[in-house]
């Protein structure tokens, strides 16, 4: 199995970390702007706020045990691709189904602050950050990733 040309997987690293940082502003900006209409009491005042909150919870950490399970999947798949290009993909398309769970419960999250009235709801937007940071494809991460689809750990 033989490496590409340094200047294409920095390409692919690069495109990776393009589509990553995008999801990320994109919860980023939807947070600001729930926490602004929540704190400005815009937000709604359901009676039954504990309900969502149980749900967020719910939702937060089926989000992380998938995203989790996706990412422990990558590493059991890449040794068996073939070539670099099935392997970028996989880490591609793998960082990008976990990061995209997170998402949803990051915006159920803000959508559930919204509705309720109760900014508490928004804490559970943590772990999309704390799975982002974890898994954000830096150059490290991605030579392991490709030396795990080589055979060498």
């Amino acid at each position: 199995m033989d490496m590409p040309a340094p200047e294409r997987i920095g390409a692919d690293l690069r495109t990776n970390r393009i589509l990553w940082l995008a999801i990320v502003m994109g919860v980023v900006l939807l947070v600001a702007v729930m926490v602004f209409l929540t704190s400005s009491g815009s937000g709604g005042t359901m009676e039954d706020g504990s309900l969502f909150f149980y749900l967020n919870a719910a939702i937060s950490l089926g989000a992380i045990a998938a995203a989790f399970a996706i990412q422990r999947n990558l590493t059991d798949q890449l040794p068996k691709a073939g070539t670099y290009d099935e392997a970028a993909m996989l880490i591609r398309q793998r960082g990008l189904i976990a990061i995209a769970l997170m998402e949803a419960s990051a915006f159920f999250a803000a959508i559930a602050a919204f509705l309720t009235g109760e900014l508490i709801n928004l804490a559970f937007v943590v772990p999309f950050f704390a799975f982002a940071y974890l898994f954000f494809p830096t150059e490290a991460k991605y030579l392991y990733w490709l030396s795990l689809w080589r055979g060498e750990r």
